[in-house]
This record gives C-alpha cells, sequence and structure tokens, in this order.
C-alpha cells in the first residue's frame, strides 16, 4: 500500500466498515480523542460516527475542528441499491436528503476508480428501494459538514452496494459489511490519490 501523498479523512458510521481501512492505511487509535473513536497516521484520519445523517455531521464537523488541515473527505460505507450487485462499489453523483428534499451535485474525481449514482439519504433503513440509486443513512449530513471546510472537489461519497430487494436490508452482518470494504479498498487506495 502506497501512502497517500495528502491529507486525507475518513467518515464511517459503524466499526465493521472501519476496520479494513484502518489495517489497510496503517491508522493508530488515537485514545485521547472523545466523543467520537478516531484512528490516524501521518496525513490520514478517520472517524466512526455512529449511524444517521445527524452523527455524522457532528462527527465530521468535529473532525475539521480537530485536524483543521485542507485535506480530502470521504464518506466510505455500505449502502442498498434499487438492482446493483451486492459488492459493487460507486461514487456518489448527487445526494438527496430525503426529509428535507435538500440535493448536493458532487464533483467526480479524475480519473473516476469506480462507477456512480444518485444517492438518497433516508431516516431509516430503505426496504422498497423505489428509485434507481444508492440508499443511505449518513451521505447528506456528511456532505453538510464537509462542504464547510472543503470544495466540492475535494468531498467523495463511496459507497459499496449491502442489500437490494433480492438481499434484504435485514440480512446485513458485521463480517458481510467487513468483507465487503475489503475487497473494494483498492478502490479506496486509488480515490485518495485522485488528481485534484
Amino acid at each position: 500500500m502506497k501512502a497517500p501523498s495528502r491529507q486525507i479523512r475518513f467518515v464511517v458510521a459503524l466499526p465493521s466498515e472501519a476496520k479494513p481501512i484502518n489495517h489497510y492505511f496503517k491508522l493508530i487509535r488515537d485514545n485521547n480523542a472523545a466523543p467520537f473513536s478516531l484512528y490516524r497516521n501521518h496525513g490520514v484520519a478517520l472517524v466512526i460516527s455512529g449511524i444517521g445523517s445527524e452523527f455524522s455531521e457532528q462527527a465530521t464537523r468535529w473532525l475539521s475542528k480537530l485536524l483543521p488541515e485542507p485535506a480530502v473527505w470521504i464518506n466510505a460505507g455500505i449502502a442498498g441499491h434499487s438492482h446493483l450487485p451486492i459488492g459493487e462499489a460507486l461514487l456518489a453523483s448527487e445526494i438527496l436528503q430525503q426529509s428535507s428534499g435538500k440535493r448536493w451535485r458532487t464533483i467526480l474525481p479524475t480519473p473516476q476508480p469506480c462507477g456512480s449514482a444518485p444517492l438518497i439519504t433516508c431516516i431509516q433503513p430503505e426496504t422498497a428501494y423505489p428509485h434507481s440509486a444508492l440508499y443511505d443513512m449518513e451521505a447528506a449530513g456528511f456532505y453538510t459538514a464537509a462542504s464547510a471546510v472543503a470544495p466540492p472537489h475535494r468531498i467523495h461519497c463511496f459507497k459499496i452496494v449491502s442489500d437490494n430487494p433480492q438481499c434484504p436490508v435485514h440480512s446485513i452482518n458485521r463480517e458481510l459489511i467487513t468483507q465487503l470494504m475489503n475487497d473494494q479498498l483498492h478502490l479506496l487506495e486509488h480515490l485518495s490519490n485522485t488528481r485534484i
């Protein structure tokens, strides 16, 4: 693994999402950090926010104040999709906050390490998948906070499909999440080193 050449900030919801990233980038827990769990090494840092848009926004703001250097911000984790297969990695091409209707158009990196799709942030896990889109519970909060400290081309939402109508959300477990993240770490490394 080649170390990223600049400051990277990962925001994830779950320890099972964080574990592969921490291992891959050799991140070490900062036991002095509170109230969120923080892992860091050189210019790379990761915070575990917990589930939900509000927690993701709070954790992102907290990390930006703790480490105020200009950085690339990446919200990494799992998401549902209406029809794409489990394990497919995608970048959010736009983010819609379902509760408010607020929408953000993202700027995708060049070159793009994977495909892209619209992303809808929900308050509860989506089980009907009515639109051809990704579904998560954190991206809108993350993007709200990250866009206050970084330009759009340095903010990315990287999601791996974990559930769809054939494999519903209640079938997800920690082992599956960790495996899905492990399988796509090479794309995260690529994303962390893309030109900006």
